[in-house]
């Protein structure tokens, strides 16, 4: 199932490898990491359930092109191999778009290969995938040992429908990138064809183009075609019914995307960390760009800083450095990779050079193909012509004056440029613009006689003008510098809560899985045990099982503590209709404590303007708070009710309890994430002290406060504020 990354504008596409235990499926993605990024730039991620072995995956950073402005990423998954880790796998294989099928050609591995295949049909529907229609490709591994099974009767037994197959030898490479190639043509095609572009034919056969330039400097073979098939995807009916309580197998299976979902977030801040400290040394580069353009007296030196800078930075092939000179001709200064500057030596429909179009323009542009685009336009046309894949044009323009042109191209080696790349280029092309200006009004200054005070006069007006523009550029680079140092802090902060929280949830788990096993085996052990035994043991599953629940639960509501500043999206929802769906999970547990709840609405409040379900969920971890921290026979109120400030109306929501209280000292630390007090009533923390953290936090994102006021041995009271205007 594709998956869309709109943060990053990409398409992730997942493959995974399957097959029997010890097969090589791990050797395997560890062979392709290593050939496809040898500079080690996008990390191997380990992970670890808390009961099978490792699972390997890796986002790839492959040039693949583009469809419809989102760029093409590879997923590699492996699965585990042993028979008792299906739920992993199963969990795994969802949403797969291609498939490497891992055989083992040792003789005595025929039965395992003919088992993990079968298992890989029965995963495959379970998660509503069809067979036929899914794209695969068959590794027969292991051929450098012996005995091993003849190639033809491995095809028999497990290719009947001859799809492609390759003999590989996974510890030294052999066959695995000429089978990932063929995979990853295969599962482009059928990505592309789910996407809407599968009538395209040359759109299909460009993608697929893209896949071999990616893998050649890689791997060496003839042309292999072949096209996946549109992949139907349907929803597993046991995900269908809320009510139906979750088997073991769903819960390893929930356990095991929860951790998935960690990976992937630690892969993005691994990912954002290399964006800001790539940032922070173009920042200083920059800067040091900016004083060494100033400080130059001779506009040719300035041009050759600009490309010279440029072609490091952006790592292109080619660029070239046009000014207008006083002919007002366009005409090439410094060029670098080519002799003449392929938009300025080729003419439009018009007869015109086409850079000049592109300069009149007086904006920065990017000049990329699409895969899916029918046509190209006449610039990217030239750009492929002389032999690069993509280019950006940026005009020279200081106080609203064109002075030049500053072009770039970037090659199949380097990869197409983007957004990014244009974004410096134009830093670069300012920056140089306005140095260039002036190095010009110094030599007009030199040329001028000592006599003439006016023009001298008016010329070093010009001169403070552009020194104060670069100063003030130079101050908006610092303050440049001091954002990105505070990105960092926010960075390593929100690192912290994902270290805290992966300490918390090992802790927190450990003892309910425990106490899971341990009485599942005793059952097992003792099927003619008495009822109120079974009765016992049930019971501790059940509570085991409702504690390994609100862990999970806290997995997902913690991305609430890592949002930005934008608020949730709001609309009026039936006042009757939420609290209800606050109050309905929490009546057994107040129940179990012999704690009264009481509910006071005021009449005609039939609406409340907020984002539904986070507000669900805060309400729910500030009561369920109160319940848990009440003694038996105690009392928990939510109190609603409307008030005016001003013109707006607002909502006050009371949450009181009767309970232990909390010590004046602790105040300010409860809403903070991962802090727990000490429980007196059990004498140990429950949950993993995101509640209140991730309550305040939904509320301030409404617009509102949360305060929380308490009196040790009497009871605790939260005070919510909602605004109600839209």
């Amino acid at each position: 199932m594709v998956q869309f990354d709109n943060q990053y504008r990409q398409i992730k596409i997942k493959i995974v490898f399957y097959g029997p235990a010890l097969g090589g499926k791990t050797t395997c993605l560890q062979h392709i990491h290593r050939v496809t990024d040898p500079q080690r730039r996008t990390k191997l991620y380990s992970l670890n359930t808390a009961s099978d072995r490792t699972l390997f995956f890796d986002l790839l950073s492959l040039n693949l092109g583009r469809i419809r402005g989102y760029r093409l990423a590879l997923q590699l998954y492996t699965v585990p191999g042993q028979v008792q880790y299906n739920a992993t796998r199963r969990t795994v294989l969802a949403g797969a778009d291609g498939v490497v099928f891992v055989a083992d050609s040792q003789i005595d591995q025929r039965e395992p290969n003919l088992t993990s295949l079968q298992n890989l049909w029965e995963n495959l529907g379970a998660n509503g995938l069809d067979r036929r229609q899914v794209p695969l490709v068959f590794l027969h591994n292991k051929r450098d040992l012996e005995p091993i099974q003849p190639l033809a009767e491995m095809e028999a037994a497990l290719n009947p429908d001859n799809l492609p197959a390759f003999p590989s030898v996974a510890v030294t490479g052999d066959g695995v990138l000429e089978a990932f190639s063929v995979v990853g043509e295969r599962t482009l095609a059928a990505v592309a064809d789910k996407l809407g572009v599968g009538t395209n034919a040359q759109a299909i056969q460009r993608l697929q183009q893209q896949m071999r330039i990616a893998l050649q400097p890689f791997v060496e073979r003839e042309d292999v075609g072949g096209a996946g098939q549109d992949v139907a995807v349907t929803i597993p009916s046991e995900a269908s019914d809320p009510t139906r309580p979750l088997s073991e197998e769903a819960l390893v299976g929930e356990a095991v995307r929860a951790n998935l979902a960690m990976t992937d977030l630690n892969a993005r801040l691994d990912t954002v960390s290399r964006q800001l400290e790539r940032k922070v040394r173009v920042l200083a580069n920059i800067s040091e760009f900016g004083q060494a353009v100033s400080n130059e007296r001779d506009p040719a030196n300035v041009l050759r800083l600009l490309i010279t800078n440029t072609i490091r930075h952006l790592q292109v092939q080619g660029a070239a450095v046009m000014i207008i000179p006083s002919s007002g001709q366009l005409r090439e200064a410094v060029v670098h990779g080519f002799k003449r500057d392929p938009l300025l030596s080729t003419a439009d429909e018009a007869g015109e050079p086409v850079a000049i179009a592109l300069l009149n323009e007086r904006q920065p542009r990017l000049l990329v193909g699409e895969i899916d685009a029918t046509e190209e336009s006449f610039q990217l046309a030239t750009v492929r012509n002389a032999n690069f894949n993509s280019a950006l044009v940026v005009p020279l323009t200081t106080q609203e004056k064109v002075v030049g042109l500053l072009t770039a191209y970037g090659d199949g080696d380097r990869g197409n440029l983007d957004e990014n790349d244009l974004q410096l280029a134009n830093v670069l092309g300012s920056t140089a613009a306005m140095g260039y200006a002036n190095a010009i009004a110094w030599r007009q200054l030199q040329d001028f006689n000592r006599g003439l005070e006016g023009q001298v006069a008016k010329r070093t007006s010009e001169l403070r003008n552009a020194l104060a523009e670069s100063r003030r550029l130079a101050d908006d680079l610092s303050e440049k510098n001091t954002l990105v140092e505070d990105a960092y802090r926010d960075l390593s902060a929100l690192d912290q809560i994902k270290q805290e929280l992966i300490t918390r949830l090992s802790s927190e788990l450990r003892t309910p899985v425990t106490s899971l096993v341990t009485a599942a085996k005793i059952l097992e052990r003792v099927k003619d045990a008495p009822a109120e035994k079974g009765e016992r043991f049930i019971a501790i599953i059940r509570d085991e099982a409702e504690k390994l629940s609100e862990i999970i639960q806290s997995i997902f509501q913690a991305s609430a503590l890592a949002t930005g500043s934008e608020g949730p999206e709001r609309r009026s929802v039936p006042a009757e209709d939420l609290f209800r769906r606050v109050i309905a999970p929490l009546r057994d547990l107040a129940r179990n404590r012999a704690v009264r709840l009481h509910i006071l609405i005021p009449s005609g409040l039939d609406t409340v303007f907020c984002e539904a379900e986070s507000t669900e969920a805060a309400l729910r971890a500030v009561i369920k708070n109160a319940i848990e921290f009440s003694k038996g026979g105690g009392e928990v109120r939510l109190e609603v009710r409307r008030l005016m400030r001003g013109e707006k109306p607002w909502l006050i929501l009371r949450v009181t309890d009767t309970g232990v209280g909390i010590p004046e000292q602790e105040l300010p630390l409860v809403s903070e994430a991962f802090w727990q007090g000490g429980n007196v009533l059990t004498g140990k923390p429950r949950g993993v002290g995101l509640g209140l953290a991730i309550a305040k936090r939904v509320v301030e994102h409404h617009g509102g406060s949360l305060s929380i006021s308490s009196v040790v041995a009497e009871g605790t009271e939260v005070r919510i504020e909602l605004p109600q205007a839209r």
